[in-house]
């Protein structure tokens, strides 16, 4: 059992340093020597989650395991919970979502939503912090290809 919760912290740790990294719109060889990781250890972790990413998109269900579910908080806004749940509110596209972040960030979805694209758009807003602190602001330019959900 704790081999498994320190192997949980160690995905968690890279999954990070590789989002930074993406975000950071540098080359993987400045990033590692900032950061002072070894590079060729970041390239084993990056095919290494891409690896389980894809395994866990092949399990009945998809998506991750339940160990590795994560909740938010969530609101309904009131002009949502009046309407009734057969409409959507005139001009708004059926099956929107808005998503509000913290830093009062505002995201609108409509289907099919491209997860990657949405991932990486998270991944830019939760490095605002990291940019607010003198640090270059994140980019997208070397951002995956990605598949709608």
């Amino acid at each position: 059992m704790a081999k498994r919760r320190q192997a949980s912290k160690g995905e968690a740790y890279w999954r990070r340093i590789v989002r930074q990294q993406a975000a950071s719109g540098g080359a993987i060889r400045d990033f590692c020597r900032r950061n002072k990781l070894r590079e060729s250890t970041f390239y084993f972790w990056r095919r290494e989650l891409q690896r389980r990413d894809e395994a866990a998109q092949r399990r009945p269900g998809g998506g991750r395991s339940p160990a590795h579910t994560t909740f938010v908080p969530v609101s309904v806004a009131a002009e949502a919970a009046e309407a009734p749940a057969s409409e959507d509110p005139p001009g708004i596209p059926a099956g929107r979502i808005e998503i509000v972040l913290p830093a009062g960030h505002r995201i609108g979805l409509t289907p099919p939503v491209d997860r990657q694209a949405l991932a990486n758009v998270l991944a830019v807003l939760s490095l605002d912090r990291d940019a607010a602190l003198g640090q270059a602001r994140p980019s997208l330019a070397e951002a995956p290809e990605a598949q709608p959900c």
